[in-house]
């Protein structure tokens, strides 16, 4: 691999952080040959070659003149974008080059940067570089792991995918992962100003879904802004995929890192449980997923507790389940997530004419 080294000449002027990639290419590539790493060059626009959202639209807050900088969190001073976002890195990364692309970029959007990348004062340019990623453009690469930021953080200091899947992690001013899970947990649970922990305080967690007997059952209903949809027993939303042919997984490796799969026992159909609606599905690596009409079901690493329904729509291809096993991709249940009137959104929220919603089902 060549590896060219930035120039220590004076700064050319300053550019903002172009945008961040909330979707790429929408395949789930999980695997790619190393891309050239460079730690220098010549300068260009990185928006314009990606065409990505802006960072104020994915972020209100103010970005600094710099592609990264220091920031505090619950794990000690680690890498934080120019939106004081924290920053990841990706274990499954090798050799610098990301495999983080498609469904996994719109949980964990690559920090992208101009070769000539701006740093804040006191971190070591040394340790830094960018990597060229399958649509050209560039990454920002911290020791050897390409830089993410991860959409289920939602304000500075947030650390939520800090061991999402056991391989993604925050990263030190030194480009060192931080692999210490527990940590987190700790420092989560002994701040008492946290927003999770105010959170958890102020809403019950919801009761796990049961059927008519009173007994345990994987899979329930409930109502958000978008309508009714399908939760696990822990209450958190669950989606599906429009990648997903025939009725088999499409999403595994990073993927299903950032979408895992909801699995069960075996190949019977838990108790209580509509054979109507649901059936079993068996995974590439010989696992059980349940699926609810034609669409195997999962969550979203973004989500953060029941009722959050952040991968919604997220890039054209995950979507809301509803009770029936169809998905909630019409306008109307989009709409409703950025306020709009509730009642509505969940009258019309789900595939917008009868035909859509019997094939997506698929009965």
């Amino acid at each position: 691999m060549f590896i060219q080294m930035k120039s220590l000449k004076p700064a050319k002027s300053i550019k903002l952080l172009g945008g961040l990639a909330a979707g790429a290419a929408l395949i789930v590539a999980c695997g790619t040959d190393p891309a050239p790493l460079t730690a220098g060059g010549d300068a260009g626009s990185t928006a314009a070659q990606s065409g990505v959202a802006s960072e104020a639209a994915i972020n209100p807050i103010a970005a600094s003149p710099v592609d990264a900088t220091v920031g505090a969190s619950a794990l000690g001073d680690i890498l934080v974008g120019p939106n004081g976002m924290s920053l990841y890195g990706f274990t499954n990364d090798a050799q610098a080059a990301s495999t983080c692309y498609g469904t996994c970029a719109d949980a964990w959007p690559p920090v992208l940067a101009d070769r000539d990348f701006t740093l804040a004062p006191g971190l070591d340019e040394g340790l830094f570089a960018t990597t060229t990623r399958e649509d050209g453009t560039f990454q920002l690469v911290a020791g050897k792991w390409p830089l993410y930021y991860f959409a289920g953080d939602a304000v500075p200091g947030d650390v939520k995918g800090q061991g999402s899947g056991d391989v993604w992690f925050v990263v030190t001013a030194d480009g060192v992962l931080i692999t210490d899970t527990a940590a987190a947990s700790d420092a989560a649970a002994s701040d008492p100003e946290s927003s999770d922990t105010a959170t958890a305080e102020a809403t019950p967690a919801p009761a796990a879904p049961s059927d008519s007997d009173g007994q345990p059952v994987p899979v329930g209903v409930s109502a958000t802004e978008a309508g009714e949809i399908l939760v696990d027993a822990g209450g958190l939303s669950l989606y599906g995929f429009t990648n997903d042919s025939d009725g088999q997984s499409n999403c595994d490796g990073a993927c299903a890192d950032a979408w895992p799969p909801l699995l069960v026992d075996g190949v019977e159909l838990p108790r209580g449980l509509d054979p109507q609606v649901f059936s079993i599905v068996t995974r590439s690596d010989g696992s059980f997923q349940l699926k609810a009409g034609k669409w195997p079901l999962y969550r979203f690493a973004g989500d953060g507790g029941p009722g959050e329904i952040n991968g919604q729509g997220s890039g054209g291809v995950w979507f809301l389940a509803g009770p029936d096993g169809s998905l909630l991709k019409g306008e109307s249940a989009a709409a409703s997530m950025a306020g709009s009137d509730t009642d509505s959104s969940a009258e019309q929220g789900s595939d917008s004419d009868t035909d859509d919603a019997e094939d997506d089902r698929g009965y």
